[in-house]
């Protein structure tokens, strides 16, 4: 029984010594490499990528309408932000035609400045380089209250087809069509599905009634800038008061 006992023993002993060993990192040097023009082109690389470069510039440099003035982003209201909120809306109006109201978030818009002149296809993708589609809301007219306060907050954002003042970080006077806001009313607005599904901190959004669509943003800029041109030999934003700070 003893020399058994003393089997067993040096049996369990031997597996614990080949049990796997668990480490912990302690401590760790990081190795950079940097990119600069001392490192050698790779010639191969670069021929692969011309080829797809050239289509990609041929695409991009396509003259698709005119600016006859400069467009420019800015707060509490921006001609850049009116020409994108009027697009938006012109495009909602497609999906719904009961659609009267369009929100682009201040933070989507990405180039602060267009200059007067040829507008390339380019050019509206740094305007609005994220794939953001267009949704339609259900929006009563408490909720649009508090989404007027919440752009508000934030200094203004571009909207079309109604109008309010910012006081204090709050929206007042807010009119739809020229008339005071109706709380029990409910509201057709389109906006991107980023903001519609609650991005932005606009969360008081997400449980809405929606309709989602295919119709990406910057498609919606690229067609009314397309059409403004045909039809007006150019795109011509103004200033309309549509945001402004109370006096």
């Amino acid at each position: 029984m003893k020399k058994a006992s003393l089997f067993i023993a040096l049996f369990i002993a031997a597996l614990s010594s080949c049990a796997p060993k668990k480490y912990a990192i302690t401590s760790y040097e990081a190795q950079l490499r940097t990119i600069s023009d001392t490192i050698p082109a790779d010639a191969g690389m670069n021929r692969f990528m011309a080829t797809y470069k050239a289509r990609l510039d041929s695409v991009m440099n396509e003259v698709i309408g005119t600016a006859l003035v400069p467009l420019t982003k800015a707060q509490p209201e921006s001609t850049m932000g009116n020409f994108a909120a009027d697009a938006q809306l012109e495009a909602g109006k497609k999906i719904d035609n009961l659609v009267t109201l369009s929100v682009v978030n201040y933070g989507g818009i990405r180039i602060p400045f267009l200059p007067a002149g040829n507008i390339t296809k380019g050019k509206i993708y740094e305007i609005m380089p994220f794939d953001n589609l267009l949704t339609v809301i259900e929006v009563p007219g408490t909720v649009l209250q508090t989404f007027c306060d919440h752009m508000a907050n934030r200094k203004g954002w571009p909207i079309s087809g109604f109008s309010y003042k910012i006081k204090n970080g709050k929206a007042i006077d807010v009119e739809v069509g020229g008339e005071a806001i109706r709380p029990n009313a409910i509201y057709k607005l389109v906006t991107s599905d980023y903001i519609a599904n609650g991005g932005d901190e606009c969360e008081f959004l997400a449980g809405l009634k929606k309709q989602s669509s295919s119709i990406l943003l910057r498609d919606a800029i690229m067609t009314k800038v397309m059409n403004d041109s045909r039809q007006n030999k150019g795109i011509e934003p103004k200033l309309e008061k549509r945001v402004n700070y109370a006096e």
